[in-house]
């Protein structure tokens, strides 16, 4: 079997998608990230590492034009604060949780 005379051609599996088609997984994202503006209900929802990772599928998938990338950017800032907000949420309710135990013990 020969090789292709055009060696240098990306493999189509490896070609990314036209940015058109990213306008409508931004678009969900952002209304997505948009709607986690409350930590404490946070849990209910998928963790912020599955966003995280369909945020950073777009980057590497798509052909994205600069208005696009700026808006991934910002995505990725949004999860990075909500992330932030989580921890400090839970450390703040597992000292709270080890008040009322000690508490609790005392009594």
């Amino acid at each position: 079997m020969k090789r292709s005379a055009n060696a240098t051609t990306v493999p189509a599996f490896r070609q990314r998608r036209p940015a058109q088609l990213a306008e409508r997984e931004l678009q969900h994202l952002e209304m997505i990230l948009a709607n986690f503006v409350d930590p404490s209900v946070a849990s209910d929802r998928l963790p912020a590492r599955y966003w995280d990772m369909r945020v950073a599928q777009l980057d590497e998938q798509y052909d994205l034009v600069p208005s696009q990338s700026q808006r991934v950017a910002l995505l990725q800032k949004k999860l990075a604060l909500l992330d932030s907000a989580l921890e400090s949420a839970s450390s703040a309710a597992d000292v709270q949780e080890e008040g009322q135990q000690s508490r609790r013990a005392a009594a």
